[in-house]
């Protein structure tokens, strides 16, 4: 069976202007920064990105009716297996931190059909293209020992997806459990309609069971720096945890093309399916990495500017810790 890593969801994070427009941020560049700013010298190996993680397994039961309007021959099953890794953005070790990261692999048994999902906790990204998100983990670097926060401010502040990001987190809390977190795809991605040849454009969510929950500020001085593992582990003693899956559909006047674009008001959703994670599995799913580009037939890619550089950037760190 084929092995897919799992990389770094925080490249579904970017927005804001440009200040070094003569530097190329292409994936190889990209990459070099996130060793500059992550590497571990003690283990030239470990992930760069969303680097503390967990894996875990489950399984994935698409609602019938959602056959009716789209044609992904995967979703015709009535229960497919999963693997899962959730993370922690960048190098954060401690628990109590904002983003987080979800990656499913969904594989039919009865073929070679695959999917692969990315997601973060977040709609939206701080970056929309490979020169934000560049500058964005650049500006980060120590020069001589230091990192420079004014700029990071000031930097904020004039770029329109930094600042924009910010002030979406800045309304989110520390969820208490991976059962309280919902998901997102970040990227827009193209479903072929049923009974037609049209692809229409979609984000994807991950909604949880149990609720979006926050850490109160007695839970955040009481939860160690494992409490995600550690309340999984307890909770799928007496049951799993639970996503629904909703597609939702772009409006006429939504950007499609770009991963800090907000999209408001109503939209028409799709039910996909029920996720089911029930079980820690071996820790192999953090050596491996989940290429966003890994689609079922009936799906296609998404048209920004950061999708492509992204899946490149996941291979060239992949080869790093080989």
């Amino acid at each position: 069976m084929k092995k897919y890593i799992t990389s770094c969801l925080a490249f579904c994070c970017l927005s804001g202007a440009i200040y070094a427009d003569e530097v190329k941020y292409d994936a190889q560049k990209i990459a070099d920064i996130f060793y500059q700013l992550n590497a571990d010298p003690n283990n030239p190996k470990a992930k760069v990105n969303h680097a503390k993680g967990f894996c875990a397994m489950g399984s994935f039961e698409p609602a019938q009716s959602i056959n009716k309007e789209i044609d992904v021959p995967l979703l015709a099953q009535k229960n497919l297996p999963i693997q899962v890794r959730y993370s922690l953005g960048g190098a954060f070790k401690d628990d109590k931190s904002k983003t987080r990261g979800m990656a499913i692999r969904i594989q039919d048994p009865k073929s070679s059909s695959t999917w692969t999902m990315v997601m973060l906790n977040t709609e939206i990204n701080f970056a929309k293209n490979p020169t934000e998100f560049g500058q964005f983990f650049e500006m980060r670097l120590p020069v001589n020992g230091k990192v420079d926060q004014e700029k990071i401010k000031k930097m904020t502040q004039e770029v329109d997806s930094y600042r924009n990001f910010a002030a979406y987190t800045d309304k989110i809390g520390i969820s208490k459990s991976v059962a309280n977190t919902p998901f997102f795809s970040i990227h827009t991605f193209y479903f072929k309609q049923a009974n037609g040849d049209n692809f229409i454009p979609a984000r994807w969510k991950l909604v949880p069971v149990d609720g979006i929950k926050y850490l109160d500020e007695n839970e955040m001085k009481t939860a160690s720096k494992d409490f995600l593992k550690e309340d999984f582990e307890n909770r799928i003693k007496t049951q799993p945890v639970e996503y629904k899956m909703y597609l939702v559909y772009a409006n006429k006047d939504d950007i499609t093309n770009d991963t800090t674009a907000l999209w408001k008001g109503e939209h028409k959703e799709s039910f996909v399916g029920t996720f089911k994670v029930n079980a820690l599995s071996q820790e192999d799913c953090n050596f491996d990495v989940y290429f966003p580009s890994d689609v079922p037939q009936g799906v296609n890619p998404p048209k920004d500017p950061l999708f492509d550089v992204r899946n490149e950037a996941y291979a060239i760190t992949f080869g790093k810790r080989q």
